[in-house]
């Protein structure tokens, strides 16, 4: 097993700063829930990470900003004005953090208390630029209805847009990046898009680098009604602007036989054959590894 960890120096560190933006619009039944989950990471309360979060909110006439100015400090940052929409707001977000590691979470979700630990730990290894986790799905009681643990995602599968129309999608909540994976961005085309800007920004992710697939929970998506998350046909629509692939017999089998393939075969045989690529947490070594 390849471990991705070196073996820890005496000497500590210095804090490694994450980036993470919020967009929101008369969130305030949602927004503290996310928030805590940023401020509350044990590797925030260890010194581990130095916080750069921006909550971007659209203007709202609820008591979002009243619940967010709560929380503001250094490293906490709060913009309110109108805006076209999510995306449009995530990229006024984005163009103002300076972290090395970047994220972006919606309210509503939030991360596991963890999550930035285990991306510390993970990336330690530079040729990770990018990772996910685990696919987690929470009811509006906060409660965890479903994990699902993803199979290695492909460079060009993910440039056809296979993930989201044919298999299970990347799932934000759970996905961080390197900051320098932004110049692959064009954030005037990202502001645009109204549903599909996380597909856009793993299309663009994926022209350059793998993406990392790790056997962690790190955050979850939270089903409530109303969520844009619904209109899965004009997501798609978008997909299709994004990723000039059309969709045909080939790519449906492709998909069906990966699907039975991951459900059948043992995870020993799916190392061996270099299918699996998930790095998983090794007990015995104390740290993740392939």
């Amino acid at each position: 097993m390849n471990l991705l960890v070196a073996k820890k120096n005496p000497v500590s560190p210095s804090p490694v700063r994450f980036s993470i933006v919020t967009p929101c619009f008369n969130a305030g039944r949602y927004i503290e829930e996310t928030i805590e989950s940023v401020l509350r990471q044990s590797a925030v309360l260890a010194g581990r990470v130095e916080l750069d979060y921006w909550i971007i909110d659209g203007g709202s006439t609820d008591n979002t900003a009243a619940i967010v100015e709560k929380y503001l400090r250094p490293g906490v940052n709060f913009r309110s004005e109108r805006d076209s929409g999510m995306y449009d707001a995530l990229v006024k977000g984005f163009r103002n953090i300076s972290g090395e590691i970047c994220c972006y979470i919606n309210a509503g979700d939030y991360y596991h208390p963890a999550a930035f630990d285990v991306v510390l730990d993970v990336m330690a290894d530079r040729s990770v630029a990018w990772l996910t986790g685990m696919y987690v799905i929470y009811n509006e009681k906060s409660q965890v209805v479903l994990a699902q643990q993803p199979h290695r995602r492909f460079r060009s599968w993910i440039r056809k847009g296979y993930y989201g129309r044919l298999l299970a999608h990347i799932q934000q909540e759970s996905t961080f990046w390197r900051a320098e994976l932004f110049s692959e961005v064009d954030f005037e085309r990202l502001s645009k898009f109204r549903l599909a800007g996380d597909f856009y920004l793993w299309h663009s992710f994926a022209r350059v680098h793998e993406l990392t697939i790790v056997s962690s929970y790190l955050g979850g998506f939270k089903r409530h009604a109303g969520q844009l998350s619904e209109q899965l046909g004009r997501y798609n629509d978008e997909v299709a602007t994004i990723c000039d692939h059309r969709l045909g017999v080939l790519d449906r089998c492709l998909t069906i036989g990966s699907r039975i393939w991951e459900k059948l075969v043992p995870r020993t045989l799916l190392i061996a054959s270099g299918y699996d690529r998930v790095i998983y947490w090794d007990n015995n070594q104390q740290r993740w590894g392939r």
